[in-house]
């Protein structure tokens, strides 16, 4: 678990507090015999030694207390740190398909879980000293009355069972908010990426807002109003009972103890400082079920479990088993996505065979499957059934090796500013200019260092920018997905009859979704899908001749 290795890790660190946190309680626990010793026995002697008494345990409580705090402080910004971190490394070593339909989690758990995880470490030492406080303030008070610290046990330990019972009830209700709050983030979302629909759409802008964010927000707030309300009701009783513990010890102290009034004013003034720590005690539960609620959400997304042991190996130590490889073949692949009716697949089953240095063309109709199986041939969605080999290896003998086969253009892509390699290095901006002139860009942008000086482009010169970072990985396999349907003309027919046959005759294998059935006879083979299914897979010539 994250938080037990950060523990684990800094459990040098938080000995130290809890140590200072130790000598801070007997720092306490000593002031408050000195207090009470000069409460009931009068000063005697000279003034001045009573007072510096006083001050030196109030100076030795001081500094612990800073030097604890200050410990405190330094864990807390390094578990931030290391949470942001470790969540950021687990994020970017999940597999797509886990996160696909949930990248707002992403958001919500950097931001939201990060905030409530953090104070749980910061609490653990606090906790040490205020339940070795109260340990102590209740030796302190067996020393005063046997028969009146029992009493006021009898109510606080009333009061625990009814706050445990509580917490137990506010569990649920936290994992309620805790989902509540991620749609609330998934909408948040929608406000960046469909700002100019909305903008657009009056009514668009009303629905959202009305039917789906403010609802979202009013929910949240619901469950929020409960859940902290529950925790604060805990609060309040637990502190009604401390408190009303005093008045009926003070009762009956006079009225069926029988008590001096010395013995009764000590064991209130020690009972006072004992309610400090039982109050932090139960106000940190508050903390505790919050934090642990972002600890139980982590787990439902994923982020609990081991990152991949290959996820940070040098690209130099990995192994190079489809170095060599000459043929890639689906065989039964199928696949559907989750919710899809009867489970009947999105596609497949598909038998499927591509050479190195083929240029293949997916064609199909809307929802034919040709994206989903563009993401299954590069292993980003993993087959239900059937097997996909590298010559005769399944890729799973090892998948990192074989998605570095792969480089291209999504219909979903995104634009990373910096220009890299294969091997993560930036590129030089002089072979950066050279290929930004190849895809007629260098009017519009420029590179410094590696960087693009300008991302902010219309789609089809987006989408250039895209395959400039294709050519500089300059893997063995190329594919676009639907990458010319946003260029215009002269591009578009310099994409078909100069940039995909350039590919080819440097050994690439190209696999491109298209739907320029001009530009067919461009390729060795065209797969056309259905359903899912491969329909044809007519040869070049073929193609050719239907086109002529």
């Amino acid at each position: 678990m994250i938080l037990g290795r950060f523990l684990r890790q800094h459990y040098r660190t938080l000995a130290g507090a809890a140590l200072l946190s130790c000598a801070s309680a007997a720092s306490t626990v000593a002031l408050l015999s000195h207090i009470n010793r000069l409460a009931s026995a009068g000063m005697h002697g000279p003034a001045s030694r009573p007072l510096l008494l006083g001050i030196l345990w109030l100076a030795c409580l001081l500094a612990t207390n800073a030097l604890s705090q200050l410990l405190l402080a330094r864990l807390g910004g390094s578990l931030v740190a290391q949470l942001r971190t470790e969540l950021s490394r687990r994020f970017v070593a999940m597999e797509y398909e886990k996160l696909a339909d949930r990248k707002h989690a992403v958001f919500g758990s950097l931001i939201e879980d990060v905030a409530a995880i953090a104070p749980l470490a910061l609490v653990a030492p606090l906790l040490a000293y205020n339940l070795l406080l109260a340990v102590l303030y209740a030796s302190y008070l067996a020393t005063v009355s046997i028969a009146l610290l029992g009493t006021l046990l009898l109510f606080l330990g009333t009061s625990l069972a009814a706050s445990l019972a509580l917490e137990r009830v506010m569990r649920d209700r936290l994992d309620e908010l805790r989902q509540a709050n991620e749609k609330v983030f998934e909408y948040f979302r929608f406000i960046g990426e469909g700002k100019k629909e909305m903008s657009l759409n009056a009514a668009r802008a009303r629905q959202f807002s009305d039917e789906l964010m403010l609802p979202a927000i009013g929910r949240a707030r619901g469950l929020m109003v409960r859940a902290h309300a529950g925790l604060g009701l805990n609060e309040a009783w637990s502190m009604a009972v401390m408190y009303g513990s005093v008045f009926l010890i003070v009762y009956l102290g006079y009225a069926a103890f029988a008590m001096r009034q010395d013995t009764i004013v000590r064991f209130v003034i020690g009972a006072v400082f004992l309610g400090g720590p039982v109050s932090f005690i139960v106000s940190a539960g508050r903390q505790v079920a919050v934090g642990a609620a972002s600890l139980r959400h982590l787990e439902r997304v994923g982020l609990d479990a081991d990152v991949d042991a290959d996820a940070n190996v040098p690209r130099a130590a990995r192994r190079r088993t489809f170095e060599s490889w000459r043929t890639i073949r689906l065989q039964g692949v199928c696949y559907s996505y989750p919710g899809s009716a009867a489970a009947k697949p999105t596609v497949g089953p598909v038998d499927l065979e591509i050479a190195r240095g083929e240029t293949i063309f997916i064609v199909g109709g809307n929802g034919s499957g040709k994206s989903t199986l563009l993401l299954l041939l590069t292993s980003l969605l993993r087959p239900h059934a059937g097997t996909i080999y590298l010559d005769d290896t399944p890729i799973e003998t090892d998948l990192r090796s074989y998605r570095e086969r792969f480089t291209g253009v999504f219909g979903d892509f995104f634009l990373f500013p910096h220009v890299l390699d294969a091997a993560g290095n930036r590129l030089s901006d002089e072979r950066i200019e050279q290929l930004l002139r190849v895809l007629d860009l260098d009017a519009q942008v420029e590179a410094h260092e590696g960087e693009l000086s300008r991302l902010a482009l219309s789609t089809g010169q987006r989408k250039r920018l895209a395959l400039l970072q294709c050519y500089a990985e300059d893997r063995d396999i190329f594919f676009f997905d639907e990458w010319a349907a946003d260029q215009d003309v002269h591009f578009r027919d310099h994409f078909y009859r100069t940039l995909l046959p350039a590919l080819k005759a440097g050994g690439k294998t190209v696999v491109a979704i298209s739907h320029d059935d001009r530009y067919f006879h461009m390729a060795d083979r065209v797969i056309a899908l259905d359903a899912g299914r491969v329909v044809r897979a007519p040869s070049r010539d073929a193609v050719a001749a239907l086109s002529s």
